[in-house]
């Protein structure tokens, strides 16, 4: 099965059942996948997926607090998810669950990190966000 295949029939099964994410649309993978293969950074992308991991919160430099997340967007690119605690509030999302996200894209080796998933009128589309079971954290 070819990656595209695997992914667009992954958005549709996950967009027709609903789960975890609400009855919202799902985000294209697309601009992700794309920045990943080219190993591009510091891109504005918007996606989907599941959660494979809860991580701990961190801390960051400046002392602000980031729930993290492993999430899965298809069978070979899984991305850290670091959503801002203090510009939104906790999404509620465990292990298996579907979110959608939008944010700040940078690519390292494994995966990449979605950052910046917070309202901010200096970015493209007022910001980021992550959406879980309808809601929109942000």
């Amino acid at each position: 099965m070819s990656r595209r295949f695997g992914v667009v029939l992954a958005s549709l099964l996950v967009t027709l059942g609903g789960v975890g994410c609400g009855a919202d649309e799902l985000p294209d993978n697309s601009r992700l996948l794309d920045a990943f293969e080219q190993g591009r950074t510091g891109v504005w992308v918007g996606g989907h997926g599941t959660i494979a991991q809860v991580l701990a919160d961190e801390t960051t430099t400046i002392g602000f607090p980031r729930q993290r997340f492993n999430v899965r967007v298809d069978d070979q690119l899984t991305v850290l998810v670091q959503h801002s605690l203090t510009e939104s509030g906790r999404v509620p999302a465990q292990r298996g669950d579907v979110i959608a996200f939008q944010g700040r894209y940078e690519f390292n080796a494994s995966g990449g990190t979605i950052s910046h998933t917070h309202r901010d009128a200096s970015q493209p589309g007022s910001g980021g966000w992550v959406r879980y079971d309808g809601v929109t954290y942000q």
